[in-house]
């Protein structure tokens, strides 16, 4: 994985002269980072393993003719030498196929997931907003079924061979099998594609509404403690029981549909085999074949049903995977949340920047919110390094806007944040990342050790950090301490303990300004009154605390009030409850 200095300075395909669509995720998926030799050894193998399971029943007749017949004992060891060559080259040809296959299939599908994955994560962000199951979905099912393409033409290809191989020996045995066989081919295969149309079309929606129903279940079984607390258990599981029903629905129309389909196919492949057995035997019969000519069209005629029937699910498949793969490039295009500035090339911006703060890293403040551009819901402030500013917004919905704001997830209008003296709206995402960190609200739990966890930068843990979030007192107690490992999102942990190891995570980071939003909300007020003394021990940062919790307050340098239809006001938490009676309503005493 590239590290996130190296990521594009736009999302993968977004620019204007190749787009993503699906010709070239399909292209992307075969051929790039050298894939096409992969998919070349396996047509190359799996179509040799075909050419040699036709030409068994052909090698069989001929024994059968030239050594069985006569009574040739020579002979007869010479022809089952060629069989044994010919089952030796059979599976062989098989391994050498199915691996490269394999190969091109799971790299394909990793480069494919590695796409998905860098659009998801890009620095500025998708304009719409997917739920995380709908992203894993496209990252995992989604991305596999368009690498299955691999599969898809090597087998196809392979069953050509074997079909072309077994017109060649009829034609070679009889003119007449041969041309029927020619011209039966297409017809059966034109048949089948036309049996093919309802499953399309029922296979794309089992696709869709299963994508819905995985959807649903993932975000429900991460988010299964809110939707408890909010007490929406209920109404969670009856919207999955309606998409599972769904799903359902749609796999048993897809299954008759296969069903059908297949049944018919098999119809038609058991009268074109009876067809061709019947005339075959009646050659013999007049004497234009051999008995051993009839043993191998028979065995021929037998062997190329199974290719025909492959050929007529490579329409299906690729229904199948043109779904996907407009599902993936939905994604890939997806607009920016943050847009990139008109006059932006490359990271000029963020260098100038970058020469700007350190030139008057002394007069200039890290962070400064700008009045005038919000409407009043935002107040005006500034941090450097050494302070501690809280911030007040009644509205929690207005406080996750100016966390997400700082933290560059949503635009920032032009003129509202400042870093380190450069208006935000100018700056690569990377840049202003490098000197904010704004964590959410609901920062989550990955698994691994709490020190990956925790430290996940240098997987170092710092003592002021670690004394701070209030962490150690808990996870000394835990059975490997910092080593132990942490699964389902922290699930073994109370939501205490978790936000605090949250807070420790943010605490660690480098960044010279650090956004804390309501960081103490599930903690005791003991263990409150701990953490907000620990936060007194970051001279080198500028926190910015947007709470409303007057224990976190209280050790803040300087207090900004917002609010839509109010007038911003400023002071120390001990001022401000003194003099404004809408500051003392929501943060009480």
């Amino acid at each position: 994985m590239p590290s996130s200095s190296a990521l594009p300075s736009c999302p993968p395909g977004r620019n204007k002269q190749t787009p993503w669509k699906v010709s070239r995720l399909f292209s992307f998926t075969l051929f790039a980072n050298g894939r096409w030799k992969l998919l070349l050894a396996g047509c190359a193998g799996l179509a040799l393993h075909q050419v040699s399971e036709a030409l068994v029943p052909a090698t069989i007749g001929a024994a059968v003719d030239n050594a069985i017949q006569p009574n040739d004992a020579g002979a007869l060891l010479g022809w089952l030498g060629a069989l044994a060559v010919v089952f030796v080259v059979l599976a062989l040809s098989w391994r050498l196929g199915t691996l490269a296959t394999e190969r091109s299939f799971n790299y394909g599908s990793h480069d494919l997931r590695q796409l998905v994955v860098e659009r998801t994560l890009h620095p500025r962000g998708m304009a719409a907003q997917r739920a995380p199951g709908e992203i894993v979905a496209i990252a995992s099912s989604d991305a596999d079924r368009v690498a299955g393409l691999s599969w898809l033409i090597s087998g196809g290809l392979a069953a050509v061979a074997g079909v072309i191989t077994s017109a060649v020996t009829l034609l070679l045995i009889s003119v007449p099998l041969g041309i029927a066989v020619l011209l039966a081919t297409p017809v059966m295969l034109l048949v089948m594609h036309r049996l093919t149309k309802p499953l399309e079309t029922r296979s794309d929606v089992e696709q869709s509404t299963a994508a819905r129903a995985g959807a649903l279940a993932t975000d429900f079984v991460t988010g299964s403690r809110p939707l408890k607390g909010l007490g929406a258990e209920d109404a969670a599981i009856t919207r999955y029981r309606d998409a599972s029903r769904a799903s359902l629905t749609s796999a048993l129309k897809a299954i008759r549909a296969k069903s059908a389909y297949t049944g018919a196919s098999t119809a038609l492949s058991a009268a074109f085999l009876a067809g061709i057995a019947f005339f075959a035997a009646w050659f013999a019969l007049q004497g234009d074949i051999t008995v051993g000519q009839l043993v191998a069209v028979v065995g021929v005629a037998q062997f190329v049903q199974g290719p025909m029937t492959a050929l007529g699910f490579v329409s299906v498949e690729l229904a199948r995977k043109r779904a996907s793969a407009a599902r993936i490039a939905v994604l890939l295009e997806e607009p920016e949340a943050v847009p990139a500035p008109e006059a932006e090339e490359g990271s000029t911006a963020a260098t100038g920047s970058v020469a700007k703060l350190t030139a008057n890293s002394e007069t200039v403040p890290l962070l400064e919110l700008r009045d005038g551009a919000d409407n009043g819901i935002f107040p005006p402030f500034t941090a450097s390094a050494g302070e501690i500013v809280g911030v007040v917004l009644p509205d929690s919905t207005h406080a996750r806007q100016l966390v997400d704001t700082l933290g560059f997830r949503t635009p920032a209008p032009r003129g509202l944040v400042s870093i380190g003296g450069s208006d935000a709206a100018d700056l690569d995402p990377l840049y202003v990342r490098s000197k904010v960190f704004a964590d959410s609200h609901d920062g989550v739990l990955f698994r691994g050790s709490v020190r990956n966890n925790v430290a996940v930068a240098d997987a170092k843990l710092t003592e002021r950090a670690m004394s701070a979030a209030a962490v150690e007192d808990f996870v000394s107690q835990l059975p490997e301490g910092t080593e132990t490992v942490l699964t389902g999102h922290g699930q073994s942990l109370s939501g205490g303990q978790r936000q605090r190891l949250v807070l420790g995570r943010s605490l660690h980071q480098h960044q010279p300004v650090l956004v804390l939003h309501d960081p103490t909300t599930a903690v005791d007020t003991a263990t409150e009154a701990v953490i907000a003394d620990g936060l007194r021990n970051f001279p080198d940062k500028a926190l910015v605390l947007v709470t409303t919790s007057p224990t976190l307050l209280a050790i803040c340098h300087r207090v900004v009030v917002g609010g839509a239809g109010g007038q911003p006001e400023t002071g120390t938490h001990r001022e401000l409850l003194a003099t404004s009676a809408g500051y003392r309503e929501v943060v009480g005493s």
